[in-house]
């Protein structure tokens, strides 16, 4: 911040005296080690971990600040600071008298700034009562553990109120505070005089350009998410065409069981004989009361073709066929039954055998899918 330069001769001496500490540290060599050492850690956090000393008083005791502070109400404050005598109005920052001593409450040396308000030491459990008649600020551990706020003439949380950090100001900041009217000095362009009120007509067009344009960049991307979501879920061509299998019926000869691949499954192709035929309607009157009901009729759509699915439904095993007690299918991994027509007669199956999607081509090709 911005001072005037120190005229009195207490200021003089006291920045003499600060000028001699200063260069009596900088002929040490290890000031200029904490001086590097400081350099490279500027950018950490800092962590200072108090610890109790014999050589060195704590902060209360041996500020590293000027300890002189006015204590009243804050109205008083703001009234001192429109009546105090302030410096000459400038115009252009190069027109302030520059602060060249750093911190003006700082005592610890010329130009040194620390943000580090107490030093390392730790204070006393109870630390010394400060004089408030002299100006000593009353804070933290001064004011909880002394009893500098007793008054016994009014009730306690009345005192405590005014050591309240409004209350206090340093000797001289009415008069030296900082109070610009603008940080913008005459002459500088900032285009501020360029801008359009918020309401003006001239600015719908731009609102309109900005609307239009940012609904279509949105537009763009929704289209373009949606479309990898879909090309990503949609199925392959070689899974498409995997999905439907024509199949020839002419080399099926009577009896045989044909097996084809159809969706990585096997299919069973059966060209029944009558007899198979005979024997699986034969079992119709007691289809309702099968695990899984189906008349032999409603399993195939042309009575001379069986065509199912050949995974068994109890485990996935694949069945062997003209195998079992009624001559169809038999797994023998768990002992499931099945007929002619594919249906559950005995074992662990919940199910008839699956029946895929199939259509009659012609007398001769099924469309398997």
């Amino acid at each position: 911040f911005w001072l005037k330069p120190a005229g009195s001769g207490c200021s003089q001496s006291l920045h003499l005296k600060m000028l001699s500490r200063l260069a009596a540290c900088q002929r040490q060599p290890a000031f200029r080690r904490a001086v590097a050492t400081s350099a490279a850690r500027l950018a950490q956090p800092i962590n200072v971990n108090l610890i109790d000393s014999d050589f060195n008083a704590p902060a209360s005791e041996k500020t590293l600040y000027l300890n002189k502070f006015v204590l009243k109400p804050s109205a008083e404050h703001a009234k001192e600071l429109a009546e105090a005598a302030k410096f000459p109005v400038v115009h252009d920052p190069k027109d302030l008298i520059r602060s060249h001593t750093g911190d003006p409450h700082q005592t610890y040396g010329v130009g040194e700034y620390r943000h580090i308000h107490y030093d390392s030491v730790r204070e006393p459990t109870f630390p010394r009562k400060p004089d408030v008649s002299k100006g000593e600020l009353a804070a933290g551990a001064n004011l909880v553990r002394t009893d500098v706020w007793a008054d016994p003439k009014e009730p306690a949380i009345v005192s405590i109120a005014k050591y309240s950090p409004e209350n206090y100001r340093p000797v001289g900041w009415a008069e030296n505070a900082p109070m610009p009217d603008s940080t913008v000095p005459e002459g500088h362009l900032d285009f501020r005089t360029n801008r359009l009120p918020l309401n003006h007509a001239d600015r719908r067009p731009w609102v309109y350009f900005m609307a239009a344009s940012t609904g279509i960049v949105l537009s763009s991307l929704v289209r373009i998410v949606c479309a990898k979501l879909l090309h990503g879920l949609w199925p392959a061509k070689d899974v498409w065409a995997a999905g439907i299998v024509e199949v020839d019926l002419r080399p099926v000869r009577e009896g045989q069981n044909f097996v084809v691949k159809w969706r990585s499954k096997p299919v069973f192709i059966r060209r029944r004989t009558p007899e198979m035929i005979a024997s699986s309607k034969k079992d119709d009157p007691i289809a309702p009361s099968m695990r899984d009901p189906a008349t032999d009729a409603e399993r195939c759509k042309k009575q001379e073709w069986l065509i199912v699915v050949g995974v068994c439904t109890h485990l996935g095993c694949i069945p062997q066929p003209d195998a079992g007690n009624w001559g169809g299918y038999f797994c023998p991994c768990h002992g499931s039954h099945y007929d002619h027509a594919g249906r559950m007669r005995m074992g662990p199956a919940p199910k008839n055998l699956e029946i895929p999607p199939y259509t009659f081509m012609d007398e001769n090709t099924v469309q398997l899918g």
